[in-house]
């Protein structure tokens, strides 16, 4: 008699993944690509252009920042970083971080697609007898369609 020929499904490698590098990464070495990953999430957008992770040793993340003033701001927010850092790694690994300044590498950034504007018309002004109101109501008009949206 034949056994019967068992199916094996498929299963996420996530998880026993995850397993594996854990057990592989006693040091925590792994933890500053967890950094990389999450950085621009926790501190968004903005912030995430003008730093970058340099390196994580000791429970320290060293992140570059573009510019001084931007150091010092950083500074000021890190207790809501490292809050939301705690949050979004699920542990304490990051201790602490230090700002330093320094170059940023030169990496791709999306490209944001162009939004086409809507066509121009020309408003026809209502009959003004007040030669300085309608030239006022005219540089209003001109100003409006100038100004970014």
């Amino acid at each position: 008699m034949a056994t019967p020929i068992r199916r094996k499904y498929p299963q996420q490698i996530g998880g026993p993944l995850q397993e594996i590098l854990s057990r592989l990464d006693r040091e925590g070495h792994f933890e500053i690509v967890r950094l990389m990953r999450l950085w621009p999430e926790v501190v968004g957008e903005t912030i995430a252009r003008r730093t970058e992770i340099a390196g994580f040793k000791f429970h320290t993340a060293t992140v570059k920042v573009s510019g001084a003033m931007w150091i010092q701001e950083l500074n000021l927010m890190k207790p809501q970083i490292m809050s939301r850092l705690a949050q979004a790694l699920g542990d304490d690994a990051v201790r602490e971080i230090r700002f330093v300044q320094g170059r940023l590498s030169r990496r791709e950034r999306p490209r944001l697609r162009p939004v086409p504007r809507p066509t121009r018309h020309a408003i026809e002004l209502p009959e003004l007898k007040d030669p300085e109101l309608r030239r006022a109501f005219e540089s209003l008009i001109e100003a409006w369609g100038r100004a970014a949206r």
